[in-house]
């Protein structure tokens, strides 16, 4: 089987490759491909200008959906020294190209588009046009890939559970774990010992499944975007949560259940997971109206293990921090909270 996720970062890094080595006056010394970290590799870029060192991260597909969670993971990622990052992917628009500029974010794409921004260096190119894709995405980085996925980021211990809890924890098919398991280990992110199984490159899994999860996942849970009625206030939601007749089925995340968590930010938006089934009664509870751009979005929980397992404020249940931080991260306003979560939350799980 071919490992579909590896092919296609093999052939953007190529792309993008092909791309700088032809530029006058240029060259690429070396390409490291990555040592389990959450970077594609680093490149020592020389010419008669001088040498810089950048490290590389690969997004196969730049969406406007996913575009702040990449730049918040390329500012904040811990890189090799004296590297700078250089974000390659399959093709960036000429509005996209605008905002990485203007966040001071190098880029290349196979199309041809080119941003190096940095002494000695100073290259530009764009207007190049959009290139046919190639393949969609590994079953990985699917639906169900990263209901599972999230199980292992949420507890790396669960990689050794039995298939059947795996299966029912993540609300999907008991056949398609094996495949998932295999894919996860030609990634490089899961090996095999007399002990059991160990996840490792987890903090790479993470970034790959934000994306996925923004771009794929997300959208399959998003049952409504609502606003309070005007008599009532973001901050009143979690009283009105208390009373409601289904609050023990209602989890909170988003902003609000960030502020809760972290107590340093004062929260605009909301996001409630809840049975969809109960979606009228407790709009009706909570006082929500249907609004696109309201400021409470409802999402329909997946599997078992969405609920946080640690400290719950009193009479409310929040959703796993890992969530939180997900919607979080690619939300620019949020990146202190998103930061204070992981640092707290998820680090340690991951180490």
């Amino acid at each position: 089987m071919i490992d579909k996720t590896k092919q296609r970062d093999e052939q953007i890094i190529y792309g993008c490759m092909k791309v700088i080595r032809s530029l006058p006056g240029c060259h690429i010394d070396f390409v490291i491909k990555k040592l389990g970290g959450p970077f594609a590799g680093t490149i020592k870029l020389g010419g008669d200008w001088g040498e810089k060192y950048y490290y590389l991260k690969v997004v196969p597909k730049l969406t406007p959906a996913v575009a702040d969670l990449v730049i918040h993971q390329l500012k904040t990622t811990a890189a090799p020294a004296n590297c700078s990052p250089l974000l390659l992917t399959h093709y960036i628009s000429p509005n996209m190209a605008d905002k990485l500029k203007q966040k001071k974010i190098e880029f290349a794409d196979c199309a041809g588009n080119l941003l190096l921004q940095q002494s000695p260096l100073y290259v530009q190119i764009g207007g190049q046009k959009h290139m046919t894709s190639s393949g969609g995405l590994d079953r990985l980085f699917r639906p169900a890939g990263l209901k599972l996925i999230y199980l292992f980021l949420r507890n790396p211990q669960s990689v050794n559970a039995t298939y059947r809890v795996l299966a029912d924890d993540a609300g999907i098919a008991l056949g398609a774990i094996g495949d998932l398991f295999k894919e996860l280990e030609k990634r490089g992110n899961l090996i095999k010992s007399e002990t059991g199984r160990e996840l490792i490159a987890a903090e790479e899994l993470l970034q790959r499944w934000q994306l996925g999860y923004i771009e794929t996942l997300r959208p399959r849970m998003l049952l409504q975007r609502c606003a309070l009625q005007p008599d009532f206030s973001l901050q009143q939601l979690p009283d009105l949560i208390r009373r409601a007749s289904d609050s023990a089925s209602v989890m909170l995340g988003g902003q609000l259940g960030a502020s809760l968590l972290t107590s340093d930010m004062d929260p605009e938006t909301a996001i409630l997971y809840i049975n969809p089934q109960q979606q009228l009664k407790l709009m009706l509870q909570l006082h929500l109206t249907p609004d696109p751009n309201g400021e409470v979005s409802l999402l329909a929980p997946f599997g078992k293990q969405n609920r946080w397992s640690g400290w719950q404020p009193e009479g409310l249940n929040l959703v796993d921090p890992l969530l939180t931080y997900a919607e979080l991260a690619c939300d620019g306003q949020s990146a202190k909270s998103a930061d204070k979560l992981y640092n707290q939350h998820l680090l340690p799980r991951l180490s």
